[in-house]
């Protein structure tokens, strides 16, 4: 199974839990978005590790000359910025909720804590962590409708890639359609 696949599992997985789980369940959410940042971090190590199928060079947003038989809807540079915005949106709520917890919930002091200690904490920083909270919350947001553009291209564009993704067979070809046509 290629490494990719488990990868890309894991961080759709983790993505979805931490989105339904968001901060009123507390604890379960902070610990799920720690798990979005190491998968995050060891997408950053892989990509500069130069792992295959984890270079950032599918990311760069450059033209790709033309594509005979391709719309614009489908032009590889759509799926590439959607990939990018899903990961800087991840990035960005993983790096945000880090921000916020302080590492709290590693050392089993939550930010979560009491209505008494969230006025207390509201009263000394209230700017600053209000501004982090909103950026955490507004990416958060920002990833459902990027989730099913992306799944929805992928779908449309790149069908075969999409299905190889999500552990569908690959499907075998008849002889008949490898043969080149006279």
């Amino acid at each position: 199974m290629s490494s990719f696949r488990i990868y890309h599992l894991l961080l759709a997985a983790a993505v979805v839990g931490a989105y339904f789980t968001s901060e009123s369940t507390g604890v379960p959410h902070a610990w799920i978005g720690y798990g979005i940042a190491a998968l995050v971090i060891l997408r950053l190590a892989l990509g500069l590790a130069g792992k295959s199928g984890f270079g950032w060079q599918r990311l760069r947003l450059k033209r790709t000359g033309r594509n005979p038989g391709r719309s614009a809807l489908t032009h590889p540079l759509v799926g590439r910025a959607l990939t990018l915005a899903l990961l800087l949106c991840v990035a960005t709520a993983a790096t945000t909720g880090v921000m916020m917890d302080r590492g709290g919930t590693l050392v089993g002091q939550s930010i979560r804590a009491t209505e008494d200690e969230k006025r207390e904490r509201h009263e000394e920083g209230a700017h600053e962590e209000s501004l982090v909270a909103e950026v955490h919350e507004t990416s958060g947001n920002a990833l459902l409708p990027l989730v099913i553009a992306h799944l929805l291209w992928m779908l449309v564009a790149r069908r075969e890639l999409a299905l190889f993704v999500l552990f569908w067979p690959k499907r075998r070809r008849s002889p008949a359609t490898l043969t080149p046509s006279a």
